[in-house]
């Protein structure tokens, strides 16, 4: 493909709302289409003939992912310059992906990711490349605001003088806090990632389920009574949840009756995504139900 031809090709993206730039083999800029131009704020006139495709996104010269694809993708240098956010295109194997926060775009910056693919000849031989860009701002700060949320939740746990711990759809434990510990005498790193979280509660026995499983595993009412054996009953603070007393005979000297709450955790479709269950120390003697 001749750089004339490389050029009409590029026009045909013209109309297209993808911002989208092409260099040809020595790095010049032959397209900069009108989507670019609104986003970076910099008009097609500015950059076409020149190599200063980096002005769009660095203060500094630097290259951009296109001029990487053009030199032959080296992983040396994409890992020098998009340093462990970079990998193949999935759609295309000669391509590669990254994203990035480009702090002057827009009010306050935005999150772009982008693609470069290489532009090939009848030969095989790559004449240029095309990089295109999507704006990912929302995806990114909703992803921001969940890791955020992820973080309260663990330090609010962690934090709770209340024994508790947390399993996911799967029965694996992910959150396992200190008052935990200090009840059951397991670790938190002896616990994290375990379905078997009933051991730390029941080490003499054979396996059975604790009552978070059962929330996660849709246990009815009657199903949770007969296992707790009338020292069971339906939460009158939280939709779901379950309350129980049990003796736990390897805590303490002598054993030890523990009150414990076990409620389901849902995602934005409503669906039991894992359960968290406290538990509270009662004493040495046998509760009295209320």
């Amino acid at each position: 493909m001749t750089d004339a031809a490389l050029i009409d090709a590029a026009r045909i993206l013209d109309g297209s709302p993808v911002p989208t730039f092409v260099i040809d083999s020595s790095h010049v800029v032959v397209y900069w289409n009108e989507a670019l131009a609104r986003i970076s704020r910099i008009p097609a006139a500015e950059v076409l003939g020149t190599h200063q495709q980096w002005r769009a996104f660095y203060p500094a010269h630097r290259p951009v992912m296109a001029d990487l694809v053009v030199d032959g993708s080296d992983r040396s240098l994409l890992e020098k310059f998009y340093r462990g956010r970079y990998r193949r295109s999935p759609h295309n194997p000669d391509a590669w992906e990254s994203e990035d926060f480009f702090p002057h775009f827009g009010d306050g910056g935005r999150w772009l990711a982008f693609s470069a693919a290489p532009i090939r000849n009848a030969d095989g031989q790559v004449v240029g490349c095309v990089e295109t860009l999507q704006d990912i701002s929302e995806r990114k700060e909703a992803e921001l605001a969940r890791r955020e949320a992820e973080r309260r939740l663990n330090e609010i746990v962690a934090g709770s003088p209340v024994a508790t711990f947390v399993i996911d759809a799967q029965c694996r434990v992910t959150h396992w806090n200190r008052a935990c510990e200090a009840l059951t005498g397991v670790g938190h790193d002896e616990m994290i990632g375990r379905d078997d979280v009933w051991r730390a509660f029941y080490p003499y026995e054979t396996r059975r389920v604790v009552l978070a499983e059962m929330i996660v595993r849709g246990a009815r009412e009657a199903e949770v009574s007969e296992r707790y054996t009338g020292h069971a009953r339906p939460s009158k603070l939280v939709p779901g949840a379950f309350e129980a007393r049990d003796f736990f005979p390897s805590f303490g000297a002598g054993g030890q009756w523990l009150h414990f709450m076990a409620a389901p955790l849902h995602n934005l479709s409503g669906d039991v995504v894992g359960a968290i269950e406290t538990l509270v120390e009662l004493g040495g003697e046998t509760p009295v139900d209320a």
